[in-house]
């Protein structure tokens, strides 16, 4: 294989790697945190032990303010914007939950959506009599852009998909969707899940973000936030107000209360990591490590690559005639191979069948794939 972008970044994250006994193919699932990281996590739960939660907790406060500031940073806007949550599910219910809409509104969303993102707009849609709307893809699950724009004349309030989904690794236009959602009036709330730390987002320029720390972000699980630009946020209603919250401003009205701090405390860590290394740099080395992976894999043992070889993701998805991905993600992981089997479940309006995923963060090194495509073909 030939050299990839970023390698002195690869080698560096990957000598830093906090456990190196496994090949590192679940980025997507669960990343690979840095030995810093998870010790910055450890020392905050034996703080914990020492002095109590709170007390802890208050000591970190820069450290929490500093997280804020660079999932902000991510999606081009300020600390205050951002507030934290236990997960990504969490952190999407209560914005959606607390967004402005009106009576009988109509909500754009994806076929891709995250399952448990469509229960929940499933739920909001019975309790308020909202109709929901699908967007038009093509054939590889891409927005077409010209039939948004049909469905935003025919009148959209809300507009949200997952900029990357969790079951396919194609990168949505979503700033070429935000600019058209702003041009017919229309807010966009974005899932980044699994576009942080993966894709670069700051151009975006959406009215609303998700997102979660375990996957791209490298940070521990437990962890996962919420963004709103700030016309957004003045407007919000919180649908179970939380006492931390009450008397706050914007968006930080739907902060919550008991949380996983140790988690946050080593988020800081590999948010650090991620901008002394820089967004870009990052995104350009996982998506070559995406096409490299979908030339190397497709076609061996029978699978095939669901995405377009040079699809700028580090997600890639595979399906096969006859060999159940479960199987299959089981029996790698005893080769020491981390992958991921995605069920249809994940996305039943979207997936025909189940699908083995490999998903590459920068860490990553083509040795990786070469002892997968061994594997594959045994």
């Amino acid at each position: 294989m030939t050299a990839l972008p970023g390698e002195e970044l690869g080698a560096a994250w990957r000598a830093a790697l906090a456990d190196h006994r496994v090949v590192p193919l679940d980025a997507a699932g669960c990343a690979c945190p840095s030995q810093a990281v998870l010790d910055a996590t450890v020392a905050h739960l034996r703080r914990e032990a020492q002095v109590g939660g709170y007390a802890a907790e208050a000591e970190v406060a820069p450290v929490l303010e500093r997280v804020r500031a660079r999932l902000g940073e991510l999606v081009g806007l300020d600390a205050a914007a951002v507030v934290l949550a236990p997960n990504a599910t969490v952190a999407f219910t209560t914005l959606l939950a607390a967004w402005p809409l009106p009576g009988s509104a109509r909500v754009a969303t994806l076929a891709s959506e995250y399952e448990s993102n469509r229960l929940a707009l499933h739920a909001l849609a019975e309790r308020h009599q909202i109709e929901l709307v699908a967007l038009p893809t093509d054939d590889a699950g891409r927005l077409c852009l010209d039939g948004v724009e049909d469905c935003l004349r025919r009148g959209v309030d809300l507009v949200t998909f997952p900029v990357v989904a969790s079951q396919r690794g194609v990168v949505q236009p979503a700033a070429d969707a935000v600019a058209l959602a702003h041009r017919h009036g229309v807010r966009i709330l974005l899932d980044v899940a699994q576009a942080a730390g993966h894709v670069p987002l700051a151009y975006m320029g959406a009215d609303g973000y998700v997102g979660t720390a375990r996957k791209w972000l490298r940070g521990p699980r437990g962890s996962g936030w919420l963004a709103a630009a700030p016309a957004v946020a003045a407007e919000l209603t919180p649908e179970y107000p939380s006492l931390p919250g009450v008397g706050a401003d914007g968006v930080q009205r739907l902060t919550g209360g008991e949380a996983a701090v140790a988690a946050r405390v080593g988020l800081a860590v590999a948010l650090d990591e991620l901008a002394a290394a820089g967004v870009d740099a990052v995104s350009g080395r996982i998506a070559a490590l995406g096409a490299t992976a979908r030339a190397a894999l497709d076609g061996v043992g029978g699978w095939r690559a669901q995405e377009p070889i040079d699809e700028p993701s580090g997600i890639v998805t595979l399906a096969h005639p006859t060999l159940d991905p479960v199987r299959t993600a089981a029996a790698l992981l005893e080769a020491g191979i981390a992958t991921t089997a995605i069920p249809r479940s994940r996305a039943p309006a979207d997936l025909v069948d189940p699908v083995l995923r490999v998903s590459l963060h920068a860490y990553c090194e083509p040795a990786d794939l070469e002892r997968l495509e061994f594997s594959l073909r045994r």
